[in-house]
């Protein structure tokens, strides 16, 4: 139950608890409507979900050992995670690859399982529905993980990482770091 509307003043808003879906390429490219809805509320800067399609999405799902986490009330997506394995070779390993001291590049990019993408809509946010997409995007991934975030220690999701043991490789670009984790 959430309380919401003209009555609900100083009443505290319930969650709802949401359902997580794990899908693989094929089944995020049938649930990718449902998702770029979710995505564009987040993440505004697409113009349209052909052009986010073509340009991420469908290009990602594509990748090696995809997984795509869906968080649903309702049958509506309210947040989403997904990741795959990265590769020398491919656009952000490389832009990685290219801004991080030499001997941590080596160590860390090729092979990585790449953190892609982590999203909640703001009206289920501070309930603990990121680190439960967190936590099974990375259920039973092992060995390095790599994300690129916020360069701000007060940022949400550098909180939600650091929580989880995320640890600061360098700066990928002004204002954007690398985060790495290593899983066993």
């Amino acid at each position: 139950m959430i309380a919401d509307g003209p009555n609900a003043v100083g009443v505290e808003r319930v969650p709802v608890e949401a359902g997580l879906e794990r899908l693989d390429g094929e089944a995020a490219a049938d649930r990718a409507n449902a998702i770029w809805d979710c995505y564009r509320a987040i993440f505004p800067g697409f113009a349209d979900v052909a052009a986010w399609r073509t340009e991420m999405f469908d290009r990602h799902r594509r990748r090696e050992r995809l997984r795509v986490i869906v968080a649903t009330i309702a049958e509506e997506v309210v947040g989403f995670s997904w990741g795959y394995v990265g590769r020398r070779g491919q656009y952000w390993s490389d832009l990685a690859y290219a801004a991080l001291p030499r001997p941590i590049a080596d160590e860390w990019i090729g092979g990585h399982f790449e953190f892609v993408e982590l999203g909640v809509l703001p009206a289920q946010r501070r309930h603990g529905l990121g680190r439960r997409l967190h936590d099974a995007l990375l259920a039973d991934v092992h060995g390095r993980c790599v994300l690129s975030t916020a360069d701000d220690d007060a940022d949400p999701a550098v909180l939600l990482y650091r929580s989880v043991g995320w640890r600061r490789l360098g700066v990928l670009s002004p204002g954007t770091q690398v985060m790495a984790l290593e899983r066993s």
